[in-house]
């Protein structure tokens, strides 16, 4: 029997060798004094003057291109594959790399719009990635933990089918948290995501292999999951766009990471991307599809274009009552409010913190309410140990039936009284931090 060392070392090196020897680049250019390396895979030689055009374009551009054939999807593919590549070398941003096979989808699309002038719905031949927690089927989903590996899937998530259905083409997944609770990603398999603004940083968690990834343009559009800030942060620390939408506004199923239920009410799938346009375009896309017909759990709520007012009253939230942010984060928050103000809107510094900090008790009861069984398990199966800072919960921690329903009830009273505080204050939208300080050294988050 295989250690779990033996293991996860294989995993490494068959995502290692899913990467063509002529899309490594020269170990000199991945010297440790090189700390930003966004602009490596522009200038390291790799890509030419047209798949740079393709990485940088807009996706607007992009897709447009692609439906009329002007950029092939097999071209598309190959750009920001060689740009994947890239970005693992330098970030370890990646869990798996299936360019074969994207390949083959990619010439079935460019095979019918050749013969039927017509492209396979909106996102016709975009490339995308997906983090590690999300099903595609004959691929691992390791979230992070060695016994789930060999465990594969046989169906793909109904998220992923939509965006497949949408002609949109999955070609990586990304690397993660152990067992997505972490706020770094990093786990015993393919080890820690380095921020590629600086690889001294973390990249975040437990979304940060698709923040590192989305910031070196090696995807034009990847997925997350967010259930305490798992897209907001990597977002933020890797200087993307992330949105963590309402819980059941996006099908969740075929997402999995070890837990006994799903604890946490508020998770959700969302995208990241370089421009805010692109999660529009998302959500537009996705809805389309009406997910709803794939998750019973996804509410049947179509794309609406509403018009904002032209006057916002927006409430500012900087202490939150369980972290007082960082000087840095607290000065950006100040900007901001300065330009919605000089924008015509009105902004208001809000003192909610104690009502932040009773929720904080309730969610951290939910997010380990079962003792740290879940984990516990899916760690002794295969012998790995913890990784520093993972939430696995602890046997002290472990709620009998009766507590949980009683915390249960308490996030019940808790929503309602904080729908009820956001009303009286009459704001229509609420300004706060995604995480209390900047990307910081590894290890070192608050």
């Amino acid at each position: 029997m295989s250690s779990w060392q033996q293991i996860a070392a294989k995993k490494r090196k068959d995502l290692a060798d899913q990467i063509p020897d002529e899309w490594r680049i020269d170990s000199l250019q991945k010297e440790d004094h090189i700390r930003d390396v966004t602009d490596i895979p522009a200038t390291c030689g790799l890509l030419s003057d047209e798949e740079i055009r393709i990485i940088e374009c807009d996706l607007e551009g992009l897709l447009a291109r692609l439906r009329i054939g002007n950029w092939s999807a097999v071209e598309v593919l190959t750009a920001f594959g060689k740009c994947a590549a890239i970005a693992q070398q330098c970030t370890n941003c990646l869990s798996d790399f299936f360019l074969d096979e994207a390949m083959q989808r990619a010439v079935e699309l460019d095979t019918i719009l050749k013969e039927t002038g017509k492209p396979v719905g909106p996102l016709h031949g975009l490339p995308f990635s997906v983090k590690d927690i999300f099903d595609i089927a004959n691929h691992d989903t390791t979230a992070g933990v060695v016994s789930w590996i060999g465990k594969t899937p046989l169906e793909t998530a109904p998220i992923v089918q939509c965006m497949i259905a949408a002609g949109g083409i999955p070609f990586v997944k990304t690397n993660i948290s152990q067992g997505c609770r972490l706020v770094e990603s990093q786990n015993n398999i393919f080890g820690t995501v380095k921020n590629p603004h600086n690889t001294t940083l973390s990249a975040g968690g437990s979304s940060g292999g698709e923040g590192a990834l989305v910031a070196m343009k090696g995807t034009p559009l990847g997925l997350g999951t967010d259930g305490g800030g798992s897209i907001r942060i990597p977002a933020a620390w890797n200087g993307v766009y992330g949105l963590k939408p309402s819980a059941q506004r996006f099908p969740k199923y075929g997402v999995r990471s070890p837990g006994l239920s799903d604890s946490n009410p508020g998770s959700a799938i969302g995208p990241l991307a370089i421009d805010l346009s692109r999660l529009r375009l998302w959500c537009e896309t996705i809805l389309s599809t009406e997910p709803w017909l794939q998750d019973r759990d996804c509410l049947p709520i179509p794309w609406r274009d509403v018009t904002a007012p032209q006057r916002l009253k927006v409430g500012m939230l900087i202490n939150d009552g369980v972290v007082n942010p960082s000087p840095p984060v607290q000065r950006v928050l100040k900007e901001a409010a300065e330009k919605l103000n000089t924008a015509g809107h009105d902004v208001v510094e809000l003192d909610w913190s104690a009502l932040h900090y009773k929720g904080s008790c309730i969610i951290m009861k939910m997010y380990t309410e079962d003792g740290g069984i879940a984990m516990e398990e899916a760690l002794n199966a295969s012998g790995e140990p913890v990784v520093p800072r993972t939430c696995t919960g602890s046997s002290e921690r472990l709620l009998e039936p009766k507590e949980i329903w009683e915390n249960k009830r308490a996030g019940k009273a808790f929503s309602r009284e904080y729908l009820s505080t956001w009303n009286e204050e009459g704001i229509d939208v609420l300004l706060t931090a995604p995480s209390p300080h900047p990307a910081p050294p590894h290890g070192k988050y608050v």
